[in-house]
């Protein structure tokens, strides 16, 4: 009775070896794939390691607040970073439409940016810290002028890596690059735990070591993307029928009315977007609330980072095997769980439940590792050839609506309180969970 059902499961797995392995060998790599795509592996894994010693999360909310910022200004934190790096990307999109050579654009971005933090340590190390306002006005001049040219070079550093580097070898690249990074970065919270419960001989200094550290991380970074081989750029199979140059508002106009996709993209990254309310506030929560010691930012950095490890792992196999929509759904469920999980720490206090505080910076690390994997790369791989680039941009633009929600979730939590800002950012995510699964399967995936 079961031999005709178990020899039909036989069939089936002998056709999608075949397949596979008939994948494998039609995969033809582009010119300079291998150099390519371990520069990028390269800059990839050590942007991972920087932000492991100036964690957004954990770290630089510490810093203000050592500082005697209040919850709206530790929300500024992540409203800059969020702003400054999408404000220029429209513009930089649309400049660059059409222009055979990019690199050169994304190197200049790349240096300038990356030494923010090494220009942020100084003002620390000479003692600033003493007048705190204009310790913070330097911080926040500095982080702005990070996340605004890292904008402008990462429109050109998606577009070179989506051309350089094919869908059938990208979510590898992602994966490793999110592995390793991962596995470095959370040695690298250790070491962010002993060097801020070292003592200081200068106020703040030990932030200060942070910064410096996380910025020569950069360099083998820096080199590798020099040593980038540029594609051709792509010809574009739609171009203005006129021979006009669209304007970026026309591109906007045209792609928010006539790809439907795109518009379901863009409400699951909305909604999915609302757990900027609350993300800059857990480290706060966890040290002044729930009672951990300072030492526990870097147990969250190395929390945050293994969760990281552990989406590269899954989901780069899952994305390479069945698209990128797996990767979004997971992502999407830990973000959720996220809230819900600081919300059951506060509403249930007690030592060992305490303890569990890191699983929320697990879930952190593992919705971001989700974002390149699911979102990104579904982007990458339904716009246009051609359009890369100002789809990129302006899906990143759009961002924008998102940019004050850190500031935002610190009104909502010096008017009301933690339960409630963990509510209303789970129920946020709830949304873009229910958006998330209206997103159809791309051309490529149906193929598969």
């Amino acid at each position: 009775m079961c031999a005709p059902a178990e020899n039909r499961r036989r069939v089936l797995r002998s056709e999608r070896l075949q397949r596979l392995l008939q994948g494998q060998n039609d995969f033809q790599p582009p010119p300079h794939f291998r150099r390519n795509f371990v520069a990028f592996l390269v800059d990839w894994i050590c942007f991972g390691v920087f932000f492991s010693f100036v964690s957004l999360n954990s770290v630089l909310p510490g810093f203000v607040r050592e500082l005697g910022g209040s919850e709206p200004v530790v929300g500024l934190i992540s409203t800059i970073f969020n702003g400054g790096w999408v404000l220029p990307q429209l513009g930089v999109a649309a400049a660059l439409r059409g222009r055979p050579r990019t690199k050169p654009i994304m190197l200049a971005a790349t240096t300038i940016s990356r030494a923010m933090f090494l220009l942020l340590a100084l003002a620390v190390w000479t003692g600033t810290p003493r007048y705190p306002t204009a310790m913070l006005v330097i911080f926040f001049t500095a982080i702005g002028l990070f996340t605004v040219l890292d904008g402008v070079a990462s429109v050109t550093w998606f577009d070179l890596m989506a051309r350089a580097v094919p869908l059938e070898r990208r979510g590898r690249l992602v994966g490793m690059g999110q592995v390793v990074s991962g596995l470095l970065g959370a040695a690298a919270g250790g070491l962010v735990s002993t060097i801020l419960a070292s003592p200081s001989p200068t106020p703040l200094g030990n932030y200060a070591l942070l910064f410096t550290v996380g910025s020569v991380a950069h360099v083998p970074g820096l080199l590798g993307l020099s040593l980038v081989k540029e594609p051709p750029l792509e010809t574009d199979p739609d171009p203005d029928p006129d021979g006009s140059t669209i304007g970026p508002l026309a591109h906007l106009a045209a792609v928010w009315q006539g790809d439907a996709t795109f518009r379901r993209l863009m409400a699951v990254r909305w909604l999915a977007g609302m757990i900027g309310l609350a993300s800059s506030f857990y480290v706060i929560h966890a040290t002044e609330v729930v009672g951990l010691s300072a030492e526990a930012v870097g147990w969250f950095v190395s929390a945050e980072r293994i969760g990281g490890i552990v989406a590269s792992l899954g989901l780069g196999w899952l994305s390479e095997r069945h698209g990128p929509r797996p990767a979004i759904w997971l992502g999407i469920a830990a973000a959720l769980l996220g809230p819900l999980w600081a919300l059951l720490i506060h509403s249930s206090p007690g030592f060992l439940l305490a303890q569990s505080y890191v699983v929320v910076f697990f879930l952190i690390g593992f919705t971001n590792g989700s974002w390149m994997l699911g979102v990104f790369n579904y982007l990458l791989e339904m716009a246009p050839a051609g359009q890369r680039a100002i789809y990129i941009g302006l899906a990143n633009t759009l961002m924008l609506a998102l940019v004050p929600a850190p500031v935002l979730g610190g009104m909502l939590l010096g008017v009301t309180s933690y339960p409630v800002l963990f509510a209303v950012t789970a129920l946020g995510v709830a949304g873009a969970m229910a958006a998330s699964l209206r997103l159809r399967a791309l051309p490529r995936q149906e193929k598969q």
